[in-house]
């Protein structure tokens, strides 16, 4: 047998046995649901609740840093972050943390076998942990509040106004990313410490029926537009993440349609910082994509509309007259020569 049909075989093999693991991932994932409309239920009551303990210091290390402060290459911090709750009550489907927070919480706080969106713990010594955190160990140092949840989440609130009040006169400074109005209560507070902040917002899609698949308990697009407006008249640095924006699906057909009508918005407000990045492939998230929507994406699907998304993205901004980044989804595993086949492909 040659080599190429042996290779072949070996592909062969690998994609059935693929699709033996997707097919029993979303038999799991509609199974673990009662009902799949569940998922678009805004009653706090079908949710797990609970407590647990933090520990101190609150600010830990972060991969989402620029590669030359030792991150990953995204520009959301200076290597560091914090998180204060486990879960997070948005529900995106499209979200990777729960894998984070199942791998090192599940067991101890019994929700293994509980979906995304559908367990939620928070600090019970959050005060305590605040005032024995040193934050002036992080002055002038950036900080992502946060990485594996919204801190924001009405249930969370008035923790991280707690937690400004006491870096922020220490000197430390934040990127607050979230996709909650409620951030709109602390603008005085980050107007007061304005060199100190940078606020940003995630926005997948001006879509309102597809965002409600994808965001079931999120603000609207609209009203996180506005925080961005609300903030920029306070002196605050602001920013938007477009993310993740998803390939083609029957129900946001029109991907540049979409694309370009963010783009039109952010053309009015014109945010200090415009990021863009791809739908991720982790953990079970594509099945639980399938789910909800109904569409299978597939992991080539994403390296394929990877590339092509960044010229869409960069496009528009020149049309626009704007400037951003776009962290391509696999600029580490694919490198040089996939980048440059898969280029030659889209010409």
């Amino acid at each position: 047998m040659s080599a190429s049909a042996i290779t072949n075989k070996y592909s062969l093999a690998a994609k059935k046995a693929w699709e033996t693991i997707r097919k029993k991932r979303l038999e799991k994932i509609k199974a673990e649901y009662a009902s799949i409309e569940d998922f678009f239920n805004f009653n706090m009551n079908i949710v797990m609740m609970g407590n647990y303990h933090i520990s101190y210091p609150l600010v830990r290390k972060s991969k989402l840093a620029p590669k030359e402060k030792g991150g990953i290459g995204k520009d959301l911090s200076e290597g560091w972050a914090i998180n204060f709750a486990v879960g997070c009550t948005h529900a995106c489907i499209f979200c990777y943390a729960d894998i984070i927070h199942k791998r090192v919480y599940s067991n101890k706080l019994g929700f293994s076998g509980i979906p995304w969106g559908f367990y939620f713990f928070k600090p019970e010594n959050i005060d305590d942990a605040i005032e024995k955190t040193n934050w002036y160990r992080w002055k002038g140092k950036e900080v992502l509040m946060s990485s594996t949840h919204d801190p924001y989440l009405p249930q969370l609130y008035p923790i991280p106004r707690k937690i400004l009040e006491h870096a922020l006169p220490a000197g430390v400074k934040f990127c607050i990313q979230t996709r909650s109005t409620l951030v709109l209560k602390d603008l005085d507070l980050l107007s007061k410490y304005k060199n100190q902040i940078r606020l940003q917002v995630s926005i997948a899609t001006m879509d309102e029926n597809f965002r409600r698949k994808i965001e079931p308990r999120v603000s609207p697009t609209k009203a996180r537009l506005r925080i961005i407006q609300e903030a920029k008249k306070y002196g605050i640095d602001v920013g938007v993440i477009i993310a993740p924006i998803f390939p083609p699906v029957k129900l946001r057909p029109n991907l540049y349609e979409d694309l370009e009508n963010i783009i039109t918005a952010l053309s009015e407000i014109k945010p200090d910082h415009i990021f863009g990045e791809m739908l991720h492939a982790r953990g079970s998230n594509l099945t639980m994509i399938e789910a909800i929507i109904g569409e299978t994406l597939t992991w080539k699907d994403i390296i394929k509309w990877d590339l092509k998304i960044e010229k869409m993205f960069y496009k528009l901004l020149s049309k626009y007259n704007l400037h951003g980044i776009y962290w391509r989804e696999h600029y580490s595993k694919f490198n040089k020569q996939l980048s440059l086949k898969i280029e030659s492909y889209l010409e």
